[in-house]
């Protein structure tokens, strides 16, 4: 070949060779990384409840325990946190690695937090999201069985005397604020005890060292059917199906309607794919007809709504309840 001749066009070739390896590679490695992706879930969860054992978040989430292990295929941990009317709880969220791997179930308070206590180490609209809005249920004035107190009348009689006590498990909790909008409507007084969950509030209560509660009804529901405490009315527009002879408040103060509820919660930051996951694992498991009778049979409501949902009923929440707060001037230091 003379010197000044261009050369054959191996070059072109051999350029080409090095883009075909580059790209085999770059593909080798895409499918090396997502062999190694586990899709989610796949290691435990635990499942934070603000509150001491035996109260109506707990009971929520030991119903939704197994069913939820079942339909993720994961182990579900249930994490008692109590106290503080469930800020120590979620204060606990709000620490955690928002991966999808720490969840919350709340009560109606976690509406109410911010207009309750001053300084809290988490914002709520802020720092969570909405998972699902899981049950709802209407609310009872219950009183122990060995009270003076037969009916509503009864009890408002002697609160417009004194201060007649009223458990809650805590602060800003739909308890306390119910028993503060019944004792306005009805022209009443009440003195506020607040417990660390409902389990303690309802021992109390059973004890006789506390006159009253307005609790949840799936909470008092067996102390009610087994007579160890007397229901004086509901909190629902109308009479509930598991008590039938009990009156609404409604029906004496017409409009007066509360509900407590129990939702799931996460880190605000927890990628959208693991919410929408567990959003929708929520859903059909809340929906599965066994566990939806096991709920009704124990007073509860079964909701089931989306991320959506939850985020509009606490919004909802926060904003009715935070202007009763203000003007009865309710906090926590």
């Amino acid at each position: 070949m003379h010197p000044h001749e261009t050369p054959p066009a191996a070059a072109p070739t051999l350029r080409r060779r090095h883009a075909w390896l580059a790209t085999g590679l770059a593909l080798l490695l895409a499918g090396a990384g997502a062999a190694r992706a586990e899709p989610y879930p796949d290691r435990m969860l635990t499942l934070i409840v603000p509150f001491a054992a035996g109260g109506t978040v707990d009971k929520v989430a030991r119903l939704l325990q197994e069913p939820l292990r079942e339909r993720l295929g994961q182990q579900v941990l249930v994490d008692n946190r109590g106290g503080a009317g469930g800020t120590i709880g979620m204060a606990q969220l709000a620490k955690s690695a928002p991966d999808g791997y720490t969840v919350a179930m709340v009560f109606d308070s976690y509406a109410t937090e911010q207009h309750i206590h001053r300084k809290l180490p988490y914002e709520t609209l802020r720092d969570f999201a909405g998972v699902s809005y899981a049950v709802r249920s209407p609310m009872v004035l219950v009183v122990p069985a060995a009270s003076p107190y037969k009916t509503v009348q009864d009890y408002v009689a002697a609160a417009r005397q004194r201060d007649v006590t009223y458990a809650s498990v805590g602060a800003g909790s739909s308890n306390h604020l119910a028993a503060e909008l019944f004792h306005e409507t009805a022209g009443s007084r009440g003195l506020h005890v607040p417990y660390k969950g409902g389990g303690p509030a309802i021992a109390d209560l059973l004890g006789g060292h506390v006159d009253s509660m307005i609790a949840s009804l799936p909470l008092v529901l067996p102390h009610v059917q087994a007579g160890k405490l007397r229901a004086l009315a509901v909190t629902s527009p109308a009479r509930s199906a598991p008590l039938p002879q009990v009156p609404a408040v409604a029906e004496t103060h017409p409009g007066f309607e509360i509900y407590s509820w129990v939702g799931m919660v996460a880190p605000a930051k927890t990628p959208a794919p693991a919410l929408d996951k567990l959003s929708a694992a929520m859903t059909a498991t809340l929906r599965e007809p066994a566990l939806a009778r096991r709920m009704a049979d124990n007073g509860f409501e079964v909701v089931a709504g989306d991320r959506a949902a939850m985020d509009k009923l606490v919004q909802r929440e926060s904003q009715r309840w935070g202007q009763l707060i203000a003007k009865r001037k309710i906090s926590v230091e």
